[in-house]
């Protein structure tokens, strides 16, 4: 099932965040040949994974055997590379290695990503010297020069550093991303891959993970590669990212709580002597939208999908923040959750996060589902439940009673694109500025089993 909803009066930019997003399907095995055909690698690029089987050393006497995956998405040439990186003050390896080798410019062919240990701070102290024995054996097995390292998992466990490097013995290539985008998966239930084809030449792919500690600034459980063979320098590439992740992956949340080891790199092949600009910006924001959609929508124990528009006197980075925090509500999302019309949930929290905030206006209107249910001071609620109730159930995304004991813990692939759509609007609002438009989840039984049970 496809469906490609990007445009709008207010232009595409304004809409990266507002779009439809563009891929679901009926069944797991229809998803993942769907992601297949949509990691098919722009030019110059190639795809490689291998697996291993461990004992961490923090659990060594437990005979505790775990199991990791690492990938590798590597250019045949020097990449043009640009970074964003989480804003934990606790940062793993990887993003310190990654910091550095953007500032200095360091010649780079692509990256060497693990899943199930995160790298951050291990008590061996070893964290840069592990992840940069590792990538310097696979680039070494596949002939590519300088990899940078990204790695996910349990936070202060350290890297296998052997079995990982006896794995590359046992390295596969493949001719999708979708292959690495599987392999880095930690509690996610799908891969997630996005793809665009430029119109004067050129593709973008982008993979992703990322179900919980979702949050960033960058700040989540979360990894973005982005893929493409348009030439641009590399200026041109740092400046967009930042403008793009600031308007997608930063306008997402699952739980607020921020991780240490998250990333969104993208790099140029430069094979494609296409036409950049505004067209290139145009379709990194759009591949980058569909990634982050995609990021809550397969959060942990997400059943719902949250849209939250707002427009406002607020300045644009204020009222990111504003809309953001009222997502992370937790009363609004168990009510969400339930497919509970408690709309007092949502508004309450919206007067509590303006009052924290210092900003003494109500909005003059709030819409859930379409539905005005506050006015001008006053809710506005009278023959509107039943309606409200079946657009959150229309929104839900499988079993309501997702992570009881005996039921689903989460389909294996989006069912459909819809959210639970909320508007927040100001009559003081600028009239020419589009809206701040952030995803959030509910907060489902599923949630808590899996973070409860996560090393278990």
């Amino acid at each position: 099932m496809l469906l490609l909803l990007v445009g709008s009066a207010l232009g595409l930019r304004a809409a990266w965040m507002g779009c439809e997003v563009r891929d679901w399907a009926a069944s797991q095995s229809e998803w993942e040949a769907l992601m297949w055909e949509r990691g098919r690698l722009p030019e110059g690029f190639r795809a490689w994974t291998t697996s291993l089987e461990f004992t961490p050393r923090e659990l060594e006497s437990s005979g505790v055997v775990a199991r990791m995956n690492v990938g590798a998405v590597v250019s045949e040439r020097e990449v043009v590379a640009a970074g964003v990186y989480t804003s934990n003050l606790l940062v793993g390896a990887p993003v310190s290695i990654g910091r550095r080798a953007m500032r200095s410019r360091e010649a780079v062919r692509g990256v060497c990503v693990n899943n199930k240990v995160s790298n951050v701070r291990p008590s061996s102290g070893l964290g840069e010297e592990d992840a940069l024995r590792v990538c310097e054996a696979y680039a070494s097995a596949l002939g590519a020069g300088t990899l940078l390292p990204a790695s996910t998992g349990v936070i202060g466990w350290a890297l296998p550093v052997s079995e990982m490097i006896e794995a590359t013995s046992r390295l596969r290539e493949h001719d999708s991303a979708a292959a690495v985008a599987a392999a880095m998966m930690t509690t996610d239930r799908y891969p997630k891959v996005a793809r665009v084809e430029l119109e004067g030449g050129g593709t973008i792919v982008g993979i992703a993970k990322g179900a919980g500690m979702l949050e960033p600034e960058l700040c989540a459980t979360m990894l973005a590669f982005i893929a493409t063979d348009v030439a641009i320098d590399r200026a041109e590439l740092s400046a967009a990212l930042e403008r793009v992740a600031k308007r997608t992956f930063s306008c997402v949340g699952v739980d607020g709580d921020e991780s240490t080891s998250d990333m969104v790199v993208c790099m140029s092949s430069g094979v494609v002597k296409s036409k950049t600009g505004a067209d290139f910006e145009d379709g990194l924001g759009d591949v980058a939208a569909q990634l982050a959609h995609h990021l809550v929508r397969n959060g942990e124990g997400t059943n719902h999908v949250v849209r939250l528009a707002m427009r406002s006197p607020l300045d644009p980075e204020e009222e990111r923040k504003v809309a953001r925090e009222v997502l992370n509500g937790p009363l609004f999302k168990c009510a969400v959750a339930g497919n509970d019309p408690n709309v007092g949930r949502l508004v309450g929290k919206i007067g509590q996060v303006l009052s924290r905030r210092g900003h003494g206006e109500l909005p003059s209107f709030v819409r859930l589902g379409g539905e005005v249910i506050f006015e001008n001071g006053s809710f506005s609620l009278e023959g509107k439940e039943a309606r409200i109730a079946a657009h959150l159930k229309e929104a839900q995304l499988g079993d309501p009673e997702i992570g009881l004991p005996g039921k689903s813990h989460g389909l294996a692939y989006p069912a459909h694109g819809r959210c639970v759509e909320i508007e927040i609007e100001y009559a003081s609002a600028p009239p020419d500025r589009p809206p701040t438009v952030v995803l959030g989840s509910d907060l489902t039984h599923q949630y808590v089993t899996e973070n409860a049970d996560y090393r278990s």
